[in-house]
């Protein structure tokens, strides 16, 4: 009897570590055009393979919903940004590609990326310093500055 009480006291306390580490953060603006462009960049996909490629390979952190995703490949389509590759027929799934005016806008992002990350990373350094944790701001510090 024991036993089973035991597991219906530990399971929920493992649940909730799980669903903390794995919890849905918001990802900066713009990332989510610079993340689209990149990947169509080195093969075509179509909305929901680029949802679940961003899924995976942010360890389930971010998952941007199919409304963000095929809003954003909407108004890179109209852009021209990327471009449907022919052969889809009426129902099925539309993949794109980057196109050559998409690179020139990728190059552009990722130095924005670039230095915007530089910048959080001192926000972040600067935040540490004010938790009272010096060893991690003088490490961000020393990060940022080697960007």
């Amino acid at each position: 009897m024991r036993r089973g009480f035991s597991r219906l006291i530990t399971t929920p306390v493992l649940l909730s570590a799980v669903l903390i580490t794995h919890a849905m953060v918001s990802a900066p603006r713009g990332l989510l055009r610079l993340v689209a462009l990149q990947l169509l960049s080195e093969s075509s996909m179509s909305g929901a393979e680029l949802q679940n490629h961003i899924g995976r390979s942010s360890g389930g952190v971010w998952r941007p919903g199919p409304g963000s995703i095929y809003f954003m490949i909407k108004g890179l389509h109209d852009e021209g940004m990327i471009v449907e590759l022919p052969g889809a027929a009426k129902g099925t799934m539309r993949r794109y590609v980057i196109s050559n005016k998409g690179k020139g806008e990728l190059e552009k992002l990722k130095e924005s990326a670039k230095k915007e990350t530089r910048k959080q990373l001192e926000l972040l350094a600067y935040y540490c310093g004010l938790a009272g944790d010096g060893e991690t701001s003088k490490a961000m510090k020393e990060f940022s500055s080697k960007m």
